[in-house]
């Protein structure tokens, strides 16, 4: 018998029962009655108790009813569906129940939508962090994992979760910082270095979370700061080449200054010659501190491109005018093989300095006699211009290094040619802007192309 019905059955005998007694009662009266009395009230008392067997019945299923209605809604409640109510508009004590369910359940299921809502922006933030970030729980297994740490070490989150960490993440470093974190239960930080499967930096900062002051678990976030660090390299040795820069003809002048107010003043045979020594030296710092001004308001991005149409074949031509003396001097042939209707729209006075500088250093660095081209190919709604040379060329490991600031392939033969290796770093800051490209393809012995494309 189920407990429904043995629970209705039971309140029905109640009832049976207490009518039972009322009839025991009044047959023990009926007793002393006389017979003619008795036979009419004893067919009252058993009509009597029918019908209340029948009354019984009724508001036993009356009863009931809600009671079958709440255990139905709550069993769908402790299925985890909170979208039903249970239905009663009586003001007793089953419908106190009835409204107190239905409140509770209302509660709960806002608080699932607050928590699942919680959540998904949880997830939305754990995803899109470009900080790569792990979750390892108390016996050292990845729990979670980003996309970044996906991408950073090229492993999946499914084949990931569960693992140990050094199992899924073959990382040394980061293992040892981890295990030590779930053992002594402090956070730290460390910088490691990855050679595979990319060469980065990064700043692993780990923190323990706990249950109950007990450690459960460990949080790792991982900062890429290569492109920081390398910036504080460039900054390290900016400022050494300056300084150097600087001080080997600030040394020449000083030195020949105080030889001229020592004894040479009067020398009329090497003052005139130690002057334009100092005139030279002069003219080199100038050239330096405005090779820097213009690096410095180019990598500012405050600049301003006047942008226009004009000729590029006529702009080289221009260029290459005032290059004709050092030309002629070294026997050097060179053609603008540039297309005739060639036009772009750029700042003309900026592109003039990018084709200043490449054909500058093709004939200083060229050999006696040789030769220059300049000619353009478009691809890609883009031109590209290069300035090709039969000079020395470039050694290969040198050749990704050839835009930076300061750098020389030959410092020394460089300096005497009278550059401040800030021309290409300025070149390639100018291209930049122009939402260009800029590089060089070199063979050490055989000569150069350096080439820039354009927007046509």
């Amino acid at each position: 018998m189920t407990p429904k019905r043995s629970f209705k059955l039971k309140l029905i005998l109640s009832y049976f029962f207490v009518v039972l007694v009322c009839f025991g009662f009044a047959a023990f009266f009926l007793k002393r009655a006389s017979f003619e009395t008795t036979e009419p009230v004893f067919i009252g008392l058993i009509l009597a108790l029918f019908f209340a067997f029948i009354v019984g019945s009724m508001a036993a299923s009356m009863m009931i009813n809600p009671i079958n209605r709440m255990i139905d809604v709550s069993r769908k409640y402790s299925e985890g569906d909170f979208s039903r109510r249970i239905i009663h508009s009586s003001k007793d004590e089953i419908g106190e129940l009835a409204g107190t369910l239905n409140k509770m359940a209302q509660d709960i299921e806002d608080k699932i939508k607050g928590v699942r809502t919680q959540n998904q922006q949880l997830a939305a933030i754990f995803n899109s962090m470009i900080e790569g970030v792990i979750v390892v729980d108390k016996a050292g297994r990845i729990v979670s994992i980003n996309p970044t740490i996906e991408k950073i070490f090229g492993v999946s989150k499914k084949d990931t979760e569960g693992r140990l960490f050094l199992e899924a993440i073959r990382n040394n470093d980061m293992a040892e910082l981890i295990n030590d974190i779930l053992k002594k239960g402090e956070p730290s930080s460390k910088e490691i270095s990855l050679v595979l499967p990319v060469r980065r930096i990064f700043q692993l900062n780990a923190t323990p979370f706990f249950d109950n002051q007990i450690v459960n678990g460990c949080l790792a976030v991982i900062h890429d700061i290569t492109e920081i660090r390398r910036l504080e390299t460039m900054r390290s040795d900016f400022v050494a080449n300056v300084s150097h820069e600087l001080k080997t003809p600030l040394t020449s002048i000083k030195g020949f200054v105080e030889t001229l107010l020592e004894s040479a003043l009067d020398d009329k045979e090497n003052n005139r010659n130690f002057l334009k020594i100092i005139q030279d030296h002069t003219e080199r710092l100038n050239v330096l501190v405005t090779d820097l001004l213009i690096l410095s308001h180019l990598e500012s991005k405050e600049i301003t491109l006047e942008r226009r149409d004009f000729n590029l074949r006529q702009l080289a031509d221009e260029v290459m005018m005032g290059f004709d003396s050092q030309l002629k001097k070294k026997g050097i042939e060179a053609k603008n093989e540039l297309a005739a209707d060639l036009s772009v729209k750029a700042d003309r006075e900026r592109i003039g300095q990018v084709f200043t500088n490449f054909l500058d250093n093709a004939i200083k660095f060229n050999r006696e006699g040789g030769s220059i081209g300049i000619y353009n190919q478009e691809s890609g709604g883009k031109v590209k211009i290069t300035v090709e040379d039969s000079g020395i060329g470039i050694p290969e490991k040198d050749v990704p290094r050839i835009f930076e600031r300061f750098y020389r392939v030959d410092k020394a033969h460089s300096r005497e040619l009278g550059g401040t290796g800030l021309g290409l770093s300025i070149v390639k800051h100018i291209i930049e802007l122009h939402n260009g490209n800029i590089g060089v393809e070199s063979t050490e012995g055989l000569g150069s192309k350096f080439w820039f494309t354009l927007p046509v």
